[in-house]
């Protein structure tokens, strides 16, 4: 075992702890939604969504306007940061890359909803996993949000 393979249960459950079984301070929850549309293309034929929803102990906030402007007109105002989120682990806990950001394939289409604050149906534009033990994603919404 490696120190990151011991390591990575134990940051999962301290992040649990703002989930609803610790403080329950979180008030924002992700569903990472896969569409696909029986046409293969979107819009054509009827939907089937397949959902991925994250407990609530990640943190969901809007990008500072520090991080818009150093971002070289990468990120908006209006985009969300997601994270920190565990890695996957030999024990099971955490997500995996393939979970957080699936691959968009034709006729597929990858929707992140956010419920509670900041509510809305979004699009990733960024994966951070250069870190080891935790990975952050940066969301814009989309235009056709309700």
């Amino acid at each position: 075992m490696s120190l990151r393979t011991d390591l990575l249960p134990v940051i999962d459950e301290l992040r649990a702890l703002a989930g609803p079984t610790g403080f329950d301070v979180r008030t924002s929850q992700l569903t990472i939604r896969t569409r696909t549309w029986a046409g293969g293309r979107r819009g054509l034929g009827p939907i089937s969504d397949s959902d991925l929803t994250l407990e609530k102990r990640y943190k969901i906030r809007e990008l500072s306007l520090r991080e818009v402007s150093g971002s070289g007109g990468a990120f908006e105002m209006g985009d969300v940061k997601v994270g920190p989120i565990t890695p996957t682990d030999v024990s099971g806990g955490g997500y995996t890359a393939t979970q957080l950001a699936p691959d968009g394939q034709q006729g597929t289409e990858i929707i992140y909803v956010i419920t509670g604050d900041l509510a809305g149906e979004y699009a990733r534009i960024d994966f951070d996993q250069t870190k080891p033990f935790s990975w952050y994603m940066t969301l814009r919404k989309r235009r056709t949000t309700p």
